[in-house]
């Protein structure tokens, strides 16, 4: 299974490399020739597909290489300039001399062969180079003896027979086997810190079946990592940064032979708690808001549990509810997804509020004194209201309703109240007058500055400490309504 995953992510490499390219990616035109033979290949240059003016390794700069179109390539020479891979199929790389190429992976995809053609010939591959069999093959016969190699690191990995001293592998074992012995590293980064890694070997090719792996990592803040499974995890990572984990496989056939790659994994920071705004407390039956803040590039997400659980509400820094209990706040990064690792909890009480219309209808007339300018009505009642009687942690709140099937403006006329002016006074819909009764007291005309409309609601709210002196409640001003 290990081995499918594996070349089914280099068949959609190759894909990639085919569909996708990159330039200075290089690809035959169709012909047959010599690898060194430039009239032979095509180069990408970002736009289209031309002419290429130098080989595949020539010169620097070479990144992805294809055999394909069914054409034949003969190679008998070092070629001096290293490259990302050399995809072949459909056609053929025909090995007629000693030879090397330097590339970390060449995959034979259907369609696609290499062959041997004289004795005595060597096709040498770097250290860590892998040979993936993904519908290709090593072709093994032409005849298939002791001389016909394949070097990887220094080091003599096969012979088409299995034949010369020393020799653990034949061609057979690595095309029934899916390749040579590989790791192709991945993980189930990125991550959060806080959150687990999980690497995986994906371990390939022949030898791989008992194979035993050995991890490294290394990261910021000194941070070290070893382990010995193939598919190790990882849960103390807490500082952000990229962390570089290398692994080698040791075959299970007892030949010794490694192969080693390198992943890097992205590990983002978690954000912090979100900060709460307060609890809040409301009349039994009516909604409450919660709200808490984020840093910028942050939302929350609300839960009723403070872990776990299925959200609310979700990309939010405020919920709003008529249920009394406890509800928690978890900030999430927009960008990365990570989460905070702690959510923080703001709680929404109720009480009993008494609905009041209309009381102690009275206030001064004086010339020139501001005062409500429409018709007395009992068609608005009082759903909530809150000078600071309840203490500093709840600050000024009126809510009222139209208690009429039909919209209309008004004013709300408070009289006798201690303090001169609110805190934090959001007006919402209304505009403000103050008049001072030269007797320690003051009146309050609000007008709305649009119709309520039917059985619709309103909030006037202040914030941050109630006004000074407290007030008393309801009992504190006469509430009246007007219509204008």
């Amino acid at each position: 299974m290990l081995r499918f995953l594996l070349c089914a992510v280099i068949f959609s490499l190759s894909f990639l490399t085919l569909s996708a390219q990159s330039v200075n990616d290089y690809r035959t035109n169709g012909s047959n020739g010599n690898w060194t033979n430039v009239s032979i290949w095509e180069v990408y240059n970002g736009t289209v597909w031309v002419a290429a003016t130098n080989y595949p390794g020539q010169i620097a700069g070479t990144n992805a290489v294809s055999i394909e179109g069914n054409s034949e390539i003969t190679i008998n020479s070092n070629i001096p300039n290293s490259f990302i891979s050399l995809t072949i199929g459909p056609g053929i790389l025909f090995v007629s001399a000693d030879s090397s190429l330097d590339t970390p992976l060449i995959t034979l995809i259907t369609g696609g062969e290499a062959e041997w053609t004289s004795n005595n010939t060597d096709l040498s591959l770097p250290a860590n180079a892998s040979i993936i069999i993904d519908g290709g093959n090593l072709v093994e016969d032409n005849p298939c003896n002791a001389t016909k190699t394949i070097t990887i690191g220094g080091t003599v990995y096969a012979s088409c027979n299995g034949g010369g001293g020393g020799v653990n592998y034949d061609f057979d074992d690595i095309n029934t086997g899916g390749g040579t012995l590989s790791v192709a590293p991945s993980s189930n980064a990125p991550i959060c810190s806080g959150q687990t890694l999980t690497l995986f070997a994906n371990p390939a090719g022949a030898g791989s079946t008992g194979a035993t792996f050995s991890w490294l990592g290394t990261g910021p803040g000194g941070y070290s990592f070893n382990a010995t499974a193939q598919n190790p995890t990882e849960s103390s990572i807490t500082i952000s940064g990229t962390y570089t984990y290398t692994v080698t496989i040791t075959d299970g056939d007892g030949n010794g032979n490694t192969n080693t790659n390198t992943i890097d994994v992205i590990v983002n920071n978690a954000p912090n708690a979100p900060v709460s705004n307060g609890n809040q407390i409301v009349c039994r039956g009516i909604t409450g808001t919660l709200t808490a803040t984020v840093n910028v590039g942050e939302t929350i997400d609300w839960y009723n549990t403070a872990s776990g659980g299925t959200p609310l509400l979700t990309g939010n820094t405020s919920y709003s509810t008529a249920v009394a209990g406890s509800y928690y706040a978890e900030a999430r990064n927009t960008t990365t997804g990570c989460i905070s690792i702690s959510r923080i909890g703001v709680i929404l009480s109720n009480k009993s509020c008494k609905v009041i219309t209309n009381r102690r209808i009275t206030f001064r007339v004086h010339s020139g004194v501001i005062g409500p300018s429409g018709a007395l009505t009992t068609d608005m009642i009082v759903n909530f209201f809150d000078d600071g009687q309840n203490g500093v942690g709840n600050p000024y709140q009126l809510q009222v309703q139209n208690n009429t099937a039909i919209g209309f403006s008004y004013q709300i006329w408070i009289q006798n109240v201690p303090y001169a002016s609110i805190p934090g006074l959001s007006l919402i819909n209304h505009t403000l007058n103050t008049i001072n009764n030269g007797d320690g007291t003051y009146n309050y005309l609000f007008t709305s500055t649009s119709p309520l409309g039917a059985f619709q609601s309103r909030s006037i709210t202040g914030s941050g400490s109630a006004p000074t002196p407290l007030g008393i409640g309801i009992a504190c001003g006469c509430i009246s309504f007007y219509k204008l």
